[in-house]
């Protein structure tokens, strides 16, 4: 069975219903939160008796991939991968950092840094938690790291807060068999000891 309506009911229906539309809740927003990306990076100093003509370099794991075992989180990342001064990174880091890399030194530090590394043979960089002392918010942790072919333990203190872990750590690249980079007879060189930043968020 239909109902007839009139035009001017029609009218008055359809009124009716854009008032009851423009009343109704709209639905809720869906919220989007970006999950935070993990980072590490590497704190590279300048050296030698004429080392102020250098610069200090700052290279992030482009490809860094972090697993969670309960054990703690293992990290590995390839090294022709680093990317090199960032300057966004760079702007970050304070004085030391101030002076203006060009695509060019970068693309130099970068062939130095893979040739150094032996990157070719050596392409990936493996860092896994052991274990981890104490209680609170700061914690000792024995990680392993393995390097240019070259697997050593290292201890290093890390901040927790909820899901986020924090910390830096020095290594010497000796100790991994590696030569620091020298050039006009070591004039103009890279300190052997590297600071490697961490900021890790587990999901």
């Amino acid at each position: 069975m239909s109902v007839q309506t009139t035009p001017k009911r029609r009218l008055l229906l359809m009124a009716t219903l854009a008032t009851l539309a423009g009343c109704a809740s709209p639905p809720p927003a869906r919220v989007t939160v970006a999950a935070a990306a993990n980072e590490l990076r590497f704190l590279v100093f300048r050296g030698g008796t004429a080392a102020r003509l250098g610069h200090n370099h700052v290279l992030r794991a482009g490809d860094l991939r972090v697993g969670w075992p309960a054990a703690g989180p293992v990290l590995s990342f390839r090294l022709d991968a680093l990317d090199t001064d960032p300057q966004s990174v760079r702007d970050q880091l304070g004085p030391a950092f101030a002076s203006a890399v060009d695509n060019e030194a970068r693309a130099g530090t970068r062939a130095n840094l893979l040739k150094a590394l032996e990157a070719a043979v050596h392409p990936e960089v493996v860092v896994r938690t052991l274990q981890l002392l104490g209680e609170g918010d700061r914690r000792a942790v024995e990680a392993e790291i393995t390097l240019h072919g070259v697997t050593r333990r290292q201890w290093f203190v890390v901040e927790l807060a909820a899901k986020r872990a924090r910390g830096e750590v020095v290594i010497r690249q000796s100790d991994f068999g590696i030569q620091p980079f020298t050039v006009l007879g070591g004039l103009l060189a890279v300190q052997d000891a590297l600071v490697v930043q961490f900021d890790l968020v587990e999901p």
